[in-house]
């Protein structure tokens, strides 16, 4: 239903006209008897029509519910509290943003932590022959010397690269020989249960085992003289070869059920896996560069010969300056010595064969 009226410009009084329930639709009168409010109109105006329609209310509420169902709108509280957290982290945020407890660490964190964490895989990887080698004894029918000699060969490769370990590190930077130790040590360790079958394989692939971790130390003592500031060094050091206590925990705790459920080679395999992903993940944590001046940067050279050729005199100049004769003659030398072959001699005697003797015991 429409319904028009008309408003005579010759009075300042606007009125309100009469409701009639006409048929018509449509119906026009001259409002003159009745007060609108007493609002005054401009005398201006010709003519003032209004229009009422139904079906345009009808499309009003159409469209507000349409507004309604199309979702809830951000109230202006919530846009500024984004829009200024879009400045402080200087990226757009859409939806939920979490930021983890890490993203805010200082670089030399980070390196750290992942730094102690390739430890932990490391005496992970070293333990777990340890318990594996009692089903590959019996699966391959070895005695105690065949295992004897397996569990050795790691040890072989892990005492010949301790020394070129540091030198390597001199020459490269202990992040480069840290991130190779770790990829050769844990591909050799995946294919353990490949070559497991053929001894002189798998003796070399233990003794690669024991190289990719023996450069390890000279590489983190390394990594941490060039990024960590003097004043945190102890703290971080501990932090670093901390993790190689709890490897061996890990280790020896997680290789006896992966082997009762899923078989001895389970063990090497998921180990492996490990010590790659660490590998992939360790590219993208950075170093503080700017913590040092250029005495701790890495060597430049023009070439490669020169690098080498150069590497070998500083290599040299060294080890003639080192007062050897003086080194051996001390008594605390020789003290230190002792101590430290006794207690690696036990420690690493109590990993390898103590699950071996709980078995047959």
């Amino acid at each position: 239903m429409m319904a028009k009226f008309t408003l005579n410009p010759d009075t300042k009084i606007c009125y309100y006209p009469a409701y009639t329930t006409q048929k018509a639709s449509i119906f026009r009168t001259s409002i003159k008897s009745q007060n609108w409010n007493g609002l005054p109109i401009n005398p201006s105006l010709k003519r003032f029509k209004v229009s009422c329609s139904i079906k345009e209310k009808e499309t009003e509420n159409a469209e507000e519910k349409r507004r309604i169902l199309k979702g809830l709108k951000v109230n202006d509280e919530l846009e500024e509290k984004v829009s200024l957290l879009e400045a402080e982290i200087g990226e757009k945020v859409v939806g939920f943003v979490w930021n983890p407890p890490w993203k805010n660490l200082p670089q030399r964190y980070k390196l750290i932590g992942t730094t102690s964490l390739a430890f932990i895989i490391c005496n992970m990887d070293k333990v777990n022959l340890s318990v594996a080698i009692i089903p590959m004894s019996h699966e391959f029918g070895w005695n105690s010397s065949v295992a004897g000699l397996v569990q050795s060969s790691f040890f072989w490769g892990y005492a010949l690269s301790q020394l070129p370990g540091g030198w390597l590190a001199k020459i490269f930077g202990g992040r480069k020989v840290l991130e190779v130790g770790v990829l050769a040590w844990s591909l050799a360790t995946a294919l353990v249960p490949i070559l497991a079958g053929f001894m002189p394989g798998l003796i070399l692939s233990r003794i690669l085992v024991g190289m990719g971790e023996g450069v390890s130390p000279s590489a983190a003592t390394d990594l941490i003289a060039r990024t960590i500031p003097i004043e945190e060094r102890s703290r971080a050091v501990s932090f670093v070869f901390g993790g190689l206590s709890v490897g061996s925990v890990l280790g020896l705790l997680l290789a006896p059920p992966l082997i009762q459920s899923y078989g001895w080679e389970s063990v090497f395999y998921m180990f492996g896996f490990f010590g790659i992903t660490w590998f992939l993940g360790f590219q993208f944590v950075k170093e503080d560069q700017h913590l040092f001046s250029g005495e701790l940067s890495w060597p430049k050279f023009d070439s490669w010969n020169n690098s080498w050729n150069s590497s070998l005199e500083e290599l040299g100049d060294p080890l003639t300056d080192v007062p050897w004769k003086a080194f051996f003659k001390s008594k605390a030398v020789w003290a230190m010595i002792y101590v430290h072959f006794c207690g690696s001699w036990g420690h690493y005697t109590c990993l390898s064969w103590l699950p071996t003797y709980f078995r047959i015991s």
